[in-house]
């Protein structure tokens, strides 16, 4: 039988319980980690016990920014349409005014759909 061992809360002593949840299970105060199936008699705390968190790794997605001028009602009149990190905006007057998302983004989404 493994056991565990974790230092003692500042606030609760040796007072703990397990928690199971859908990520796995969890010896609390403190969410320690611990397999599934540990069971209480498996948790031991010593003041002298160190509990090593594992680094976050940051997930870096690159997305690439795209621009595109498309032509307004009026003939001769552009507006910027563009797209950063995954971002939609336009120049024109009712994307600045309404919410979500205007004629010239829409239409260049649909665009942009694989057929």
């Amino acid at each position: 039988m493994k056991i565990y061992t974790f230092p003692p809360s500042d606030q609760y002593g040796e007072v703990f319980g397990l928690v199971k949840t859908n990520s796995g299970t969890y010896v609390c105060p403190g969410w320690h980690p611990v397999p599934n199936g540990t069971t209480r008699d498996q948790i031991k705390f010593h003041p002298s016990a160190k509990v090593v968190k594992p680094k976050a790794t940051p997930i870096i997605t690159k997305t690439e920014n795209r621009s595109w001028q498309v032509e307004a009602s009026k003939p001769g009149k552009f507006y910027t349409v563009s797209e950063k990190d995954s971002r939609w905006d336009c120049t024109c007057p009712a994307k600045m005014f309404h919410r979500g998302d205007c004629k010239h983004i829409k239409s260049k989404k649909n665009e942009l759909i694989p057929v």
